[in-house]
């Protein structure tokens, strides 16, 4: 097995913004998973409920907190004449090569939060078997549109 040399394209990381959006998502699930643990203990002990509420919440932003630097400094993309190529994880890391020939169509998405921070995701599907939709989270909008634009079209991204 051969090792692959990507230095000839360097590696981006997406909009810093990212943090703060997903941030956001994990202080939601947080109360949302807050919420969900002191509903069956309030029947039984309102004391119990109170503090399983407090303790999964502060366990749940402590981990958005920590988590969100971490997986944003492992989400990376390039682009060249070929296709792209994503790297992402913060446990188990994955990089993904996608030929432009491969990509059958894109959709450019953005949540309520992504709008807010002007941030979206790009969505690309293939054929075949395994990774036929690749998303790449939190790139500006426009750059957003642009890089869905030059893949399909087949011409190398300025920039």
């Amino acid at each position: 097995m051969t090792d692959v040399d990507f230095s000839h394209t360097p590696l981006k990381n997406v909009d810093p913004a990212t943090i703060s959006v997903w941030r956001w998502e994990g202080v939601l699930l947080a109360t949302i998973a807050a919420i969900g643990s002191a509903i069956p203990l309030a029947p039984l002990s309102p004391v119990a409920a109170v503090l399983a509420a407090i303790v999964v919440a502060s366990a749940g932003l402590a981990i958005a907190w920590f988590w969100a630097p971490a997986r944003y400094a492992r989400l990376q993309y390039a682009v060249d004449e070929s296709g792209l190529t994503v790297q992402y994880g913060v446990l188990w890391r994955t990089q993904i090569s996608l030929p432009r020939v491969r990509i059958q169509h894109s959709d450019v998405s953005q949540g309520p939060l992504q709008r807010r921070y002007g941030i979206a995701t790009l969505k690309l599907y293939t054929a075949g078997s395994r990774y036929t939709k690749i998303e790449v989270e939190g790139l500006q909008h426009a750059d957003a549109l642009a890089l869905r634009d030059a893949l399909l079209n087949r011409v190398a991204p300025r920039g």
